[in-house]
């Protein structure tokens, strides 16, 4: 549609004529005598351009300009006078927001030309005006949905992270469902053991009846040989928690590897072949070399049951140092200087699946009493426990390789010893009096049996208070022998600072079934730690050297 031309001039022959070229040139002329009239005339049809005459009747061109760029600033205006105009009146017209101005009388091919360029220049700025309009309209719905999707990430997020931790919890139970399963299953066998045994004998004593002493003697063995068992598996479940007490030594594991050699070739029988290599010059460790030569038996033992038609096994060692590159790649390991101990077998392999829940306790793809599952598991608590770390390379039929990483110690190596011993020798004993301080009756009696066989003076206490009053009463306490985690809010670090307040030098000694009770703080007295279970000998032999201990 054509935009439309207003001519204000209140002269009427000038505004004709000028009308008059403007339709004969196809435009939509409109026309108004006084400045009143063209203003209300603007309002009501918003022409494209208004001719306007300075010289008006009514009001000045120049405030008619200036009143219609206020209500309508898109509308342009071609202000015109006579010959006579001053230049005031120009300038004047110009200041009020006039787009362009001509002195009459004007040629009609400058009046067009004029007019065509100011209405072009409209109709790019209403374009301009328009497209603006539509990109803020663009902008806008872009900010909404970017707004709107940004929240639906949220959800998303949130919903995943919900479901992520439902998936965790899940799992967990499921760990713990088969961590505790194995734990019955296993300890269900041994108690059956015991029991059973313990059933027979007990029934043989109360009918009176006479029980052949080499029976009696195996129905004995059994039941101690279950024990064992138990106690191994409470180790295991310990190691792999991190919770097993170290006794660190100063090691290179080369020596420890061939000190051990014998018995693991032992162990994996004539159809496997074992092969050692060790680097010339290798690390020292501080580790546990008991759990050391326990983790390299597990893990002999899992590629053994991999390779059941025979194969080869090989250990080697090496000197490695962890730079920040490699430390990234592997997550919980560190930089510095490690020793490296690979254990690789020709068996059978495992798909990442089996490999990925190989350090879970219980976690077996072996047959039901061919595995308790622990082994590994074993392996991974004691490493990290060390301070190390330990990863897998397996896959499918092309065997499996663990790579055991343990800390660099600078400090200088003492003589390794296996701890072998050429012959049993008999429990020290004593005639000096121990008090007995333990919570579980059971426990209690055993210990104050056990301790009197040795020739000791023994008085008994329930708990530390009861321990405390005794103590106060008898100064011919030699050793306070206390468990560790007892009721009533005083546990056994607790009862011997008490009794060392009573007492100034009372010799201490502490047992748990719990090993990481056992770390000396400030507030802590350090005394020697038995672990439960114990043995007769090992309880004699921590009696006497806490005695003996200046």
């Amino acid at each position: 549609m054509a935009l439309q031309v207003l001519v204000v001039d209140d002269d009427a022959g000038g505004r004709y004529l000028k009308a008059h070229i403007l339709r004969k040139n196809g435009y939509d002329v409109a026309e108004a005598a006084t400045g009143s009239e063209a203003i209300r005339h603007c309002e009501v049809a918003s022409p494209g351009l208004v001719l306007l005459d300075v010289r008006l009747p009514d009001v000045h061109g120049a405030e008619v300009c200036r009143q219609i760029k206020e209500t309508s600033s898109g509308i342009a205006v071609l202000q015109t006078s006579a010959a006579i105009t001053s230049p005031h009146d120009r300038a004047l017209a110009l200041e009020a927001g006039a787009d362009g101005f001509l002195v009459e009388p004007i040629e009609p091919e400058e009046l067009l030309a004029t007019v065509k360029s100011l209405l072009r220049m409209r109709g790019a700025e209403q374009a301009l005006r328009r497209l603006n309009e539509t990109l803020e309209t663009v902008v806008a719905q872009r900010t909404k949905e970017l707004t709107e999707s940004n929240h639906r990430l949220q959800l998303e997020i949130a919903e995943r992270r919900k479901a992520e931790q439902v998936l965790w919890h899940t799992q967990k139970l499921e760990l713990v469902g088969q961590l505790t399963g194995g734990i019955a299953h296993d300890f269900n066998n041994l108690l059956a053991v015991i029991v059973g045994s313990v059933e027979i004998i007990r029934s043989a004593f109360e009918a009176g009846t006479e029980l052949p002493r080499p029976k009696i003697l195996r129905l004995l063995a059994g039941c101690e040989a279950a024990t064992d068992r138990a106690t191994k598996l409470t180790q295991q479940l310990l190691a792999f928690a991190r919770r097993t007490a170290l006794r660190l030594d100063v090691v290179t594991l080369d020596e420890v590897v061939v000190g051990y050699e014998p018995f693991l070739r032992r162990t994996l029988g004539e159809s496997i072949s074992l092969t050692l290599g060790f680097e010339p010059g290798l690390w020292a460790c501080r580790i546990d070399p008991a759990q050391f030569e326990a983790a390299i038996l597990n893990l002999a033992v899992n590629a053994r049951d991999a390779m059941p038609s025979g194969g080869e096994l090989a250990i080697r060692t090496s000197n490695v140092m962890i730079e920040p590159a490699a430390a990234a790649r592997m997550a919980e390991l560190t930089t510095g200087d490690y020793a490296l101990v690979e254990v690789t077998d020709t068996g059978l392999g495992m798909d990442p699946d089996v490999a990925a829940h190989a350090f879970e306790p219980f976690f077996t793809t072996k047959e039901v009493g061919k595995g308790t599952g622990l082994g590994l598991s074993q392996v991974y608590g004691f490493v990290k426990q060390s301070g190390g770390h330990i990863t897998i390379q397996t896959k499918p039929g092309s065997g499996t390789t663990f790579r055991l990483y343990l800390p660099r110690c600078e400090q200088a190596k003492p003589t390794y010893s296996n701890g072998e011993t050429s012959g049993a020798t008999a429990p020290p004993t004593g005639n000096e009096t121990v008090l007995v301080v333990e919570d579980s009756p059971e426990v209690l009696e055993l210990a104050h049996t056990a301790i009197s066989d040795l020739g000791y003076h023994v008085i008994s206490a329930s708990d530390g208070p009861s321990a405390l009053d005794i103590i106060e009463r008898n100064p011919q306490i030699d050793l306070l022998f206390s468990d560790v985690v007892m009721p009533g809010g005083m546990n056994g670090f607790d009862l011997i600072s008490k009794a060392r307040a009573l007492r100034s030098g009372l010799k201490a000694l502490v047992a748990s079934g719990y090993a990481n009770v056992h770390r000396p703080g400030s507030d802590r007295p350090n005394v020697p730690l038995l672990l439960k279970p114990y043995r007769r000998d090992d309880l004699a032999k921590f009696i006497r050297q806490a005695l003996d201990q200046a």
